[in-house]
């Protein structure tokens, strides 16, 4: 496991980051002058603005959204995506997005020797470029709990696991996505010979949005479920869920988060930081903790994707988690520290399960952890 040893090799988070600079010296910030964006979504626009600030020159930001194109952002004029075609090609380029991977080698195709995630500079320079959630003390993280990440290979119930997460390893200590490829599986829930249904699968959806994560649980059990509880809540993203299945009696819509008991929670949610949970958050949100919700009666699948909340909301699943034994796909990726703390909270739940790590998408995302009993993994893919 390459990855996992060079990060026993490094003395500190410095030397971590010194190492990142040296892979990444395009994107130094110190020297960085000039550079060009790839998504003028939130942190696009944020980039943008900050490099005003900081007296970078921007010398393209690209989006292909028709909702955006034609509008200035920053002083910057946003274009097509083409546009960039007509760059030196020694120019570095940001692709202002969590899903990097595509765009990645799609630039590099183009010839552009110089091509890196947003995250790069949140990395190497926190306090210029403060980070998105998903990258704050990224470094630290890994230097800090070098023990916890060189005990969790041993945890994982397969070699397909513990390849996917020296790749992530490597993706954080490099921000290079190609390191992500080799292991990446497209199919979102859907890990390749891992998961087995019954006919009657009692499936809790955390983190619902509109539904479509349900319609692939649907369509892989082939309509034949007992129920879906589905849990989302922001108010407008759950009248589009409830309508999506308002004609299905088995989908059970909650305008409410996953946590560890009814509350309502404050929470601050920008382009900068995602959603974090804070006593002087501006929003609210209700939480419910799912044993609670379930009052003892049986569950069969339980996925979460819920803004980095996933830790508490497994504490309020503990009885049912502990009875009956539910598969498990947790996402893993929302705090750095996830990868290795959501692993220790389900087995201090459940020490037989088998744990195994993939990654459904080409960056930071999508890393899942899925835990099953012995007898519901139908192989070690």
């Amino acid at each position: 496991m390459p990855w996992l040893g060079a990060l026993a090799a490094a003395a500190s988070p410095q030397a971590l980051r010194d190492a990142l600079r040296r892979r990444q010296d395009a994107f130094d910030p110190p020297r960085l002058k000039r550079l060009a964006i790839l998504g003028a979504a939130g942190e696009g626009q944020r980039l943008a603005a900050i490099c005003r600030e900081r007296g970078i020159a921007v010398a393209a930001l690209a989006d292909d959204n028709p909702g955006v194109a034609g509008t200035t952002v920053a002083g910057v004029r946003v274009s097509p995506s083409r546009a960039l075609e007509d760059l030196p090609r020694d120019t570095p380029l940001i692709v202002a997005s969590h899903r990097v991977l595509k765009a990645h080698q799609r630039l590099k195709a183009l010839g552009f020797a110089h091509v890196a995630p947003f995250a790069v500079l949140q990395v190497l320079d926190p306090k210029a470029f403060p980070p998105h959630m998903f990258y704050d003390g990224w470094l630290e993280d890994l230097s800090d709990n070098r023990a916890k990440y060189a005990a969790l290979p041993a945890l994982l119930a397969d070699d397909m696991s513990r390849r996917v997460f020296d790749a992530v390893l490597g993706f954080r200590q490099t921000l290079d996505p190609t390191v992500l490829a080799p292991v990446v599986e497209w199919d979102l829930y859907g890990p390749g010979g891992l998961l087995s249904y019954g006919d009657d699968e009692v499936y809790v959806d955390g983190g619902s949005f509109d539904g479509d994560t349900i319609r692939l649980f649907i369509d892989r059990v082939g309509g034949r479920f007992s129920r879906v509880l589905a849990f989302e809540p922001d108010r407008r993203t759950f009248a589009r869920l409830k309508a999506n299945f308002s004609g299905e009696a088995r989908v059970v819509p909650f305008n409410a988060g996953l946590h560890r008991r009814k509350s309502v929670l404050r929470f601050h949610a920008d382009a900068s930081r995602g959603a974090i949970f804070t006593d002087r958050g501006s929003d609210q949100i209700e939480v419910v903790g799912l044993d609670e919700v379930l009052g003892g009666e049986r569950v069969t699948y339980i996925k979460m994707n819920i803004e980095g909340a996933e830790i508490e909301a497994l504490k309020g699943a503990e009885q049912a988690i502990r009875r009956w034994a539910p598969k498990l796909a947790i996402s893993a990726y929302h705090r750095p520290s996830d990868l290795w703390q959501i692993a220790d909270v389900v087995r201090d739940l459940r020490p037989d399960y088998d744990l195994y790590l993939r990654q459904h998408d080409g960056g930071v995302i999508e890393t899942v952890l899925y835990a099953l009993p012995p007898a519901k993994a139908l192989s070690a893919a």
